[in-house]
């Protein structure tokens, strides 16, 4: 008999500590770089020069009410008053790095402050879950 088969709790716990080590590496920061905000679109995304091009970032963290929803322009002028015409540092996590319409799903940071906790603590923005 092997060691598993004699110590079922060996096992498993074997099982969760891989498991939990597996989850850490799928959301580690692989990049993060400085990037000049062009605009902001709405509550949660903003455009940034990525490349060469204008390119669309999703707060990946948050969701904010749309432009047409009640209050989407106040989340949109909350992102627009923290970014617009900054330089912000961008990261990405290593499980995806864009969503289904192509946006950069990054956290942004502006002066070491975290974009998205400023959005959620002035209540333009709610965690994902």
């Amino acid at each position: 008999m092997n060691e598993c088969q004699t110590n079922p709790m060996r096992y498993v716990a074997t099982v969760a500590v891989a498991l939990v080590l597996i989850s850490r590496c799928a959301t580690r920061v692989i990049t993060a770089r400085d990037f000049q905000v062009v605009r902001v679109i709405d509550g949660d995304t903003l455009v940034i020069h990525y490349d060469g091009e204008p390119t669309s970032i999703r707060l990946p963290r948050v969701n904010a009410p749309e432009r047409n929803e009640p209050s989407g322009p106040a989340a949109t002028d909350a992102l627009r008053r923290l970014v617009d015409g900054r330089t912000v540092r961008i990261s990405f996590t290593a499980d995806r790095k864009r969503d289904n319409f192509g946006r950069l799903l990054a956290s942004v940071a502006v002066d070491g402050e975290d974009v998205e906790t400023q959005l959620v603590r002035a209540g333009m923005a709610q965690w994902r879950e």
